[in-house]
C-alpha cells in the first residue's frame, strides 16, 4: 500500500498547486458532510416518498443531460448555450431541500449514470463535491426562508468547488493550469449553471416546503417582528388581550416549538403598566401596620412573671 501511494505524494511534492486545492477540497468535503451528518439529514431518506424524490431528480438531470447530448447541436444558438449545464437544475434542488449529505449521495448517484472522459468519474467527483457544499450552504441561509438563497448558494457552491476540485482536476489532466484552460473549462458549462440559478428564483420557500417536506435541515426561528406583524397568537399559555392590560399594547408571541424562555418574559412584562409585585412585597403587605406612638428603634421591655413561692411545710401544718 506504501509503494502504491508514492506516486502520489510525489506528484504533491511537484505541484504545490495539485496539493493545495486538493487539500482545500477535502476540507470542504469533510465540513459539509460533518455538518449534515451532524443534523441527521440522511434520516429523511427514511420516507420512501422522499426517496423517490430523490431518484426522480436523479433521473430527471440525466435525461436532461442525455437530451442536450442527442438534440442540443439541433436547437438555436442561445438555446443550446443554455443547455449543457441545465441538468443541474433538479439535483439543485435536493441538495438545498435536504442538506449536503443528501447532496453528496445525489452527486454519487448521478455519477454512477454518467461517467466519461479521460479520468472515468472525476468530473462527476467535483459535481458531487459542488452538491455537498450546496447542502451546506443551503443551511444558512435556507431557501425555505429566502427566495434568493437558493440562487447564491448554488452560484458560490460551483465557485468552491470547481476553484478547489475543479483546479486540481485540471493540474492533474494537463500538468499545469492557466487562466485560458480554466475559461476553456468552464465556457461550456457556465451559461447553463447562470440558467439554473435563474430559474432557482422561480421556487419560493413555500414550494419548498410543499414539494420536499421532512428535512432535517431548518431555517433559522422568525424574528419577532415579523411575526407579530404577520398576527401570530400572542402566548402559548393564557392569552391576554390589550383591553385586560388597559392600553393598546401588544405581547410578544412566544411559540409552543420554542417553549418558554427568560428574554420572552422579560419582554412580556416590560409591557405591563405596573412592576408586577414580588414575593416579598406580598409578604409585606400580609403583616400589621406599624403604631405611630411606638419608637422604631426602641426595645419592649420585658416582663416578668411573678409566681408565688412554695411555704415550708412546718408553716402549712394544722
Amino acid at each position: 500500500m506504501p509503494e502504491r501511494l508514492a506516486p502520489l505524494v510525489e506528484a504533491f511534492r511537484a505541484d504545490p498547486v495539485l496539493a493545495y486545492s486538493t487539500g482545500a477540497a477535502v476540507l470542504l468535503l469533510v465540513v459539509s458532510l460533518a455538518s449534515g451528518l451532524g443534523r441527521r439529514d440522511l434520516l429523511a431518506l427514511r420516507r420512501p416518498r422522499t426517496l423517490l424524490r430523490v431518484l426522480g431528480a436523479v433521473t430527471a438531470g440525466f435525461l436532461l443531460l442525455a437530451a442536450d447530448a442527442y438534440w442540443g447541436p439541433a436547437l438555436p444558438e442561445p438555446l443550446a448555450a443554455v443547455t449543457p449545464g441545465l441538468h443541474r437544475l433538479p439535483l439543485y434542488l435536493v441538495a438545498l431541500a435536504y442538506g449536503p449529505a443528501t447532496g453528496a449521495l445525489v452527486g454519487l448517484l448521478f455519477a454512477g449514470f454518467h461517467a466519461g472522459g479521460t479520468m472515468p468519474g472525476w468530473p462527476e467527483a467535483v459535481l458531487t463535491l459542488e452538491l455537498a457544499v450546496l447542502g451546506w450552504l443551503a443551511i444558512y441561509p435556507s431557501p425555505r426562508d429566502t427566495r434568493l438563497a437558493g440562487p447564491v448558494d448554488s452560484l458560490l457552491a460551483y465557485a468552491l468547488a470547481w476553484g478547489t476540485g475543479g483546479i486540481a482536476l485540471l493540474a492533474t489532466a494537463h500538468g499545469e493550469v492557466t487562466f485560458d484552460l480554466v475559461l476553456a473549462e468552464h465556457r461550456a458549462l457556465l451559461p447553463g449553471v447562470v440558467a439554473s440559478a435563474l430559474l432557482l428564483t422561480l421556487v419560493g420557500p413555500q414550494a419548498y416546503r410543499s414539494a420536499f417536506p421532512g428535512s432535517r435541515i431548518y431555517p433559522p426561528a422568525p424574528p419577532r417582528r415579523r411575526a407579530r406583524e404577520a398576527g401570530a397568537p400572542a402566548l402559548a399559555g393564557r392569552a391576554l388581550a390589550p383591553a385586560d392590560l388597559g392600553g393598546d399594547l401588544a405581547l410578544a408571541p412566544r411559540y409552543p416549538r420554542r417553549g418558554l424562555t427568560l428574554g420572552a418574559l422579560a419582554e412580556e412584562a416590560s409591557l405591563f403598566p405596573e412592576p408586577l409585585p414580588s414575593r416579598r412585597s406580598r409578604r409585606e403587605r400580609a403583616l400589621a401596620p406599624f403604631p405611630e406612638d411606638a419608637e422604631p428603634y426602641a426595645q419592649p421591655t420585658r416582663v416578668r412573671r411573678l409566681e408565688p413561692r412554695r411555704l415550708p411545710a412546718e408553716l402549712t401544718r394544722q
